[in-house]
């Protein structure tokens, strides 16, 4: 996606043919592995292509919101961070965003790529 960057515009929202390129590059072999019987692992059409990548920028989307929460911190690895002392606040904070809980103490190590893109 990184090199059809400039074909999704300011919301970055690509058409149905990159992610047609995208599935497509799914079925070929990594580098240095032959073609000759290797096997894609996982078949990948472009509606799936479309719907991870919402996937991911909704992830973005939350992970900025936590970053923007004054009392909490970031962190690739553990996440917000938090401990028995922002536990009450994080909770609140919780209560009204429930998709950031999975972000509680594991971070997301694909953001810093993500966020580069986005």
């Amino acid at each position: 996606l990184a090199s059809h960057r400039s074909e999704a515009g300011d919301g970055m929202n690509f058409k149905i043919g990159v992610f047609q390129a995208a599935a497509a590059h799914f079925l070929e072999p990594p580098e240095g592995v032959s073609k000759e019987g290797w096997v894609s692992p996982v078949a990948r059409d472009s509606c799936a292509c479309k719907n991870k990548w919402a996937a991911i920028r909704k992830k973005h989307k939350i992970i900025l919101d936590i970053k923007a929460q004054s009392g909490f911190s970031w962190d690739n690895e553990f996440g917000a961070g938090i401990d028995s002392t922002s536990e009450a606040v994080w909770a609140a904070y919780v209560r009204r965003h429930p998709d950031a809980a999975p972000f509680r103490n594991k971070g997301w190590p694909h953001f810093d790529e993500v966020n580069a893109l986005l």
